[in-house]
């Protein structure tokens, strides 16, 4: 019986472990189910993103620096990738010995290499932008903890051609002056952001069909300035700056029909791409940065300025008192005593006197009205760093002997960019307008994406009035007139002299031997296309600005022109407007002041082979580029031959074969 009970009871117990197991594997599995439902539905959003974060990341891909370019498009400053040298201090373990290596490859002292090489931080510059030959040396020597690394350096092809219009970057990319400093933000760029995959080690991977993205240009700038016009401006300036053994000079050239700056030059000139270890007295763009006397030029906006007021008309005459006439306690003179003079000739044979008498007759109220309306005394918006407003003196404080100084271009200061604005607002019948340097913002391919526009911003005289005083201009470029020699052969062109005294900085008087000469004005006379003003300091020898600065304006009217397809004014055929590429080498062709030969085109649609010996596998590349040729290379160094040769044309298949050699 006890058996029996004992067997049941165990039968019982067994029946409810089973079902005790039954239960609990129902209930385990429905916890599971629970849980992966909960997982997959109710939280399926955060593991999606966890998943997400642990296999898929962003990639920074930078951006650098866009280029610039001429108004035809020449490209004046590029960035090109250049290797730079850091050391990792958790690698490298004998800063002594890496020291010994590196100094003759870097030319550097290896006491100051090791004093670099021995900080413990893992990442430490050590030489920014090596050349090739350094970064191939460096990497043969093996030496763990240093590693190169492509930054991108700044390269101006054209080398001082618009130096200090152009200015520079530092080692940062950042532009520090000229058109690099003013339009840095829209230049520099920002970098991309692009997903990738990646694996356990979180390395980025990328599939076959979608290699990585490299990097990529910023948008650039194309600029007003033409590369030939500025070549044969800065060749004459130069010219006729040590032909008098100046100190410096400036020109503006500019299309007065637009306010378009084609020409901006400084001598003496600047490299940018040595920018960083130059003097700032090389760099700066003394057209907007340096204000000077205008002398004799300023007549003609007094003269403006009387005829609009009706203070004088055309058939009046003005005593010159022979010579010489006293203001207050000073003494005016003319170079030449005149008896009577016309108003016209009161131009044309620029008289102190006269202009005395007609700035007197004016009142200094409304001379400066006139002064202020032809933009001197303010900055002309040109929008690059470092413009100057010049010296205008409030009119309240001007005494008899400052408004007649005033009227022959004394006691008061100009930029040569303000006086080719005011001699424009002439040009352009009486409209001043806003000057301007770009001309577009472009991608990276060069095309435009925003259009820079002048604008006219008030009329200043009457267009009779601007074409009374344009014609007494061009009567100064005719027999007689003090710019006979600024006049091109086959074409008209208005204009004024100046010669102004410069004052001794520690005496404040004028110096008895130091002048600014000075020729502004305007080609054709009856339907201007170029204004210019050309200014010299400190010539030797001759200060006069029609014997000085005169010949300066034709020789850049007579290349100009029949360049920008203008006629001689006698109607006779100027000959062919030749597209003039400006070729980086040293061979070859008519070379200027900055060894770049000019090779010439006979057709704007007709592209060449430019001779490439002698430059480096970089540049000839972006050369080829430029023009849309496919190249294909052999050896390393610079280059020693080249199919097709210079010259050869260019059609959709050309592909240009370079040999290298490293000269050994």
């Amino acid at each position: 019986m006890e058996k029996r009970h004992v067997k049941k009871v165990k039968n019982i117990r067994y029946r409810l472990c089973c079902a005790f197991l039954r239960v609990a594997v129902v209930a385990g599995f429905l916890l599971i189910l629970g849980k992966a439902f909960y997982l997959q539905v109710v939280e399926h959003p955060i593991w999606l993103e966890r998943s997400r974060a642990q296999a898929e990341a962003k990639l920074d891909v930078p951006s650098y620096r866009g280029s610039i370019y001429d108004s035809r498009g020449r490209l004046m400053a590029f960035s090109v990738p250049q290797p730079s040298l850091f050391a990792d201090g958790k690698w490298l373990k004998d800063p002594r010995q890496a020291a010994e290596r590196l100094a003759p490859i870097l030319g550097e002292p290896q006491s100051s290499l090791e004093k670099r090489l021995s900080s413990k931080r893992r990442f430490n510059w050590i030489k920014r932008h090596l050349t090739d030959q350094q970064a191939i040396a460096i990497e043969a020597l093996k030496q763990p903890g240093l590693y190169t690394i492509d930054e991108y350096r700044r390269f101006y092809p054209f080398r001082q051609i618009a130096g200090q219009v152009l200015g520079f970057v530092g080692l940062d990319g950042k532009g520090l002056e000229g058109v690099e400093k003013a339009y840095d933000p829209l230049l520099a760029g920002s970098d991309i952001v692009k997903a990738c995959l990646r694996d356990g080690l979180q390395r980025a991977l990328w599939l076959k069909d979608k290699p990585p993205p490299e990097p990529v240009e910023g948008t650039g700038l194309r600029l007003t300035l033409d590369a030939y016009l500025q070549y044969i401006t800065e060749n004459a300036l130069e010219e006729g700056a040590q032909r008098y053994k100046a100190k410096a000079g400036e020109v503006v050239v500019m299309d007065p029909r637009t306010f378009e700056v084609l020409a901006m030059a400084n001598w003496p000139f600047f490299d940018p791409n040595h920018g960083g270890r130059l003097d700032a007295e090389k760099w700066r763009n003394r057209v907007i940065t340096d204000s000077f006397e205008p002398g004799s030029t300023f007549k003609v906006f007094l003269m403006a300025a009387a005829l609009q007021e009706n203070v004088v008309k055309l058939t009046d005459k003005i005593y010159c008192e022979n010579g010489k006439f006293k203001v207050a306690n000073h003494m005016v003179n003319d170079v030449h005593p005149y008896a009577w003079l016309t108003i016209p000739e009161v131009i044309k044979y620029s008289s102190n006197i006269a202009a005395s008498k007609l700035a007197l007759g004016l009142g200094r109220e409304r001379y400066a009205k006139y002064i202020h309306g032809f933009g001197f005394g303010s900055p002309t918006g040109i929008g690059l760093p470092g413009e100057v407003k010049g010296l205008v003196r409030p009119w309240e404080k001007w005494k008899p002997m400052d408004v007649a100084a005033t009227g022959f271009g004394q006691a008061i200061g100009v930029t040569t960019l303000q006086l080719t604005m005011g001699i424009a607002a002439i040009a352009n019948g009486g409209i001043y307008g806003q000057p301007l340097i770009a001309k577009d913002v472009v991608d990276s391919e060069g095309e435009p994406i925003r259009r820079f526009t002048g604008a006219a911003t008030r009329r200043v005289i009457q267009k009779k009035t601007a074409e009374q005083i344009s014609d007494m201009m061009r009567a100064v470029t005719e027999e007689g007139g003090t710019g006979v020699r600024a006049a091109p052969a086959g074409y008209s062109a208005a204009g004024k002299t100046g010669t102004a005294q410069v004052v001794d900085a520690q005496t404040g008087r004028y110096a008895a031997h130091k002048y600014t000469s000075i020729f502004t004005g305007y080609v054709p006379a009856n339907d201007p296309r170029l204004v210019m003003t050309v200014v010299i300091h400190g010539p030797q020898g001759a200060s006069y600005g029609g014997v000085v600065a005169a010949p300066v304006f034709r020789d850049i009217a007579a290349k100009a022109l029949p360049y920008l397809g203008v006629p001689p004014s006698d109607g006779q055929p100027g000959g062919v407007s030749p597209e003039l590429l400006l070729v980086n080498n040293t061979k070859g062709g008519e070379s200027g002041h900055n060894g770049i030969p000019l090779s010439v085109e006979s057709s704007k649609d007709l592209k060449v082979i430019p001779n490439l010996i002698g430059l480096s596998l970089k540049v000839a590349l972006f050369e080829l580029a430029s023009l849309g040729v496919q190249t294909e290379f052999s050896g390393s160094g610079k280059v020693v031959e080249q199919q097709p040769p210079e010259g050869s044309p260019i059609d959709s298949g050309t592909v240009v074969e370079l040999v290298l050699s490293d000269g050994n």
